[in-house]
């Protein structure tokens, strides 16, 4: 009855659902069994608080029984709620025993979960009620003369060789569970895996997401995927490779948002052209691009002098050191780029324009690109036109319309000049 108790308390206090959780991995098939009706049967029944009463009742018929010389009745009776335990509490941790014996795969998909301590807990307060129920079982068990005349009669060797038939033929097909070899991303090659399609494509697909498991469970899960569709459970993109509806649903979406990329890029395109910088004076070199940036622009010179700690931003718009220059931008807006350089200082020009911000840069290598630092794209042409040496960037920026869907503007004034100072155009 102690025994009783503490499994009883375990029940009661745990918050449960991990075997719940099991139900989504989606390959322990036993466990999914055990989840989906055992669960059910232990949680929304009494029998999540009868555990200890139908022990109380198998002892109190028992002893009721002997009292008045009826053991067989009380030994009969008393096995009734025994059982029921033992079948609310002991099919999990029964069932997922002969999963993870059957399917080695198993125990590394809990592992990989990060589930397998959490099965445990769970099962800990059952393990504790089973060991509770076999004590009542062997309480009333029947003398060992009855079992003796029970397994030499003809009855129950038909039965037991009917149970031993039956148990042959439910997991000899377990023995086709074997692991088999695992194709690994260095056989997949360069080419993206979902623009292809077959059953090597998928495999490298599912890779980033299963590196371990089997190519034939991989593929089972897969095609099961496929013919639920679109009812499925993982991400689409998992099984395009096989599975030509999920394939052509794929293709569609890209299509769609290509297009949608098409058309942003082409209006920005024309906002860039409509608002395009007209010099004052006769540049040296002119260089346009449409772009995106998620932390803005910059120009970094691979030289000793020059620093990685990132340059003072005036006016978050623009700093630079030796070598380095930041450029500062929305992340939420295409940026029309405007690069300009001059042999002597151009005009200033503030009207329409948000900020403008002069200061002075330092190019040890005579190499300075501005270019978006994530992707590496940009402008290509060198604004260092007359080498390594100082020179002076005047920045100016125009925010966005947002109301109208206009990308922002930057243009950027390149010239020699030795000065440091920064001056402030426009606020």
């Amino acid at each position: 009855m102690i025994l009783a108790a503490a499994g009883m308390l375990g029940v009661i206090t745990r918050t449960g659902g991990n075997l719940v959780l099991l139900g989504q991995v989606g390959f322990c098939s036993g466990v999914e069994i055990d989840s989906g009706v055992w669960v059910t049967l232990r949680w929304r029944t009494p029998l999540r608080y009868a555990a200890v009463c139908g022990l109380l009742v198998a002892f109190g018929t028992h002893w009721v029984s002997v009292r008045r010389g009826r053991e067989p009745v009380g030994q009969t009776i008393a096995r009734v709620p025994v059982a029921a335990v033992l079948l609310a509490h002991g099919s999990g941790a029964l069932i997922m025993a002969l999963e993870l014996g059957a399917d080695r795969y198993c125990w590394t998909t809990l592992d990989e979960s990060g589930l397998l301590r959490g099965v445990l807990a769970f099962l800990i307060a059952d393990v504790a009620l089973v060991l509770a129920a076999l004590c009542a079982l062997a309480a009333v068990r029947v003398p060992r003369h009855r079992l003796r005349r029970l397994a030499r009669s003809r009855r129950f060797q038909r039965a037991a060789a009917g149970a031993t038939m039956s148990g042959l033929l439910c997991f000899l097909p377990i023995a086709d569970l074997g692991s088999e070899p695992v194709t690994g991303l260095d056989a997949c090659g360069s080419k993206e895996p979902l623009s292809l399609r077959g059953e090597l494509p998928f495999l490298c697909n599912a890779r980033r997401s299963f590196p371990t498991m089997p190519d034939h469970h991989l593929l089972a899960y897969g095609r099961k995927q496929c013919e639920a569709y679109p009812n499925i459970r993982v991400d689409v993109s998992l099984i395009v490779p096989i599975c030509p509806a999920a394939a052509r649903q794929w293709n569609r979406e890209i299509a769609a948002e290509e297009a949608e990329i098409e058309r942003s890029n082409a209006a920005n395109q024309a906002a860039c052209n409509r608002f395009r910088h007209r010099p004052l004076i006769t540049p040296v070199g002119v260089v346009r691009d449409l772009l995106w940036s998620e932390i803005g622009l910059t120009a970094f010179e691979d030289h000793e002098l020059t620093s990685d700690e990132p340059p003072t931003m005036h006016h978050d718009l623009v700093g630079s050191t030796p070598g380095h220059l930041a450029i500062g931008s929305s992340s939420e807006s295409q940026i029309c780029l405007t690069a300009e350089t001059y042999r002597s200082r151009p005009p200033i020009e503030v009207r329409k324009w948000n900020k403008v911000v002069e200061i002075g840069y330092e190019s040890p290598t005579g190499d300075f690109v501005i270019v978006d630092p994530l992707s590496g794209s940009g402008p290509v042409s060198n604004l260092a036109f007359l080498g390594k040496g100082r020179y002076r960037v005047r920045v100016h920026y125009r925010e966005p319309v947002w109301a109208q869907d206009l990308p922002q503007h930057i243009l950027v004034m390149v010239f020699p000049g030795a000065s440091e100072r920064v001056i402030v155009h426009k606020r």
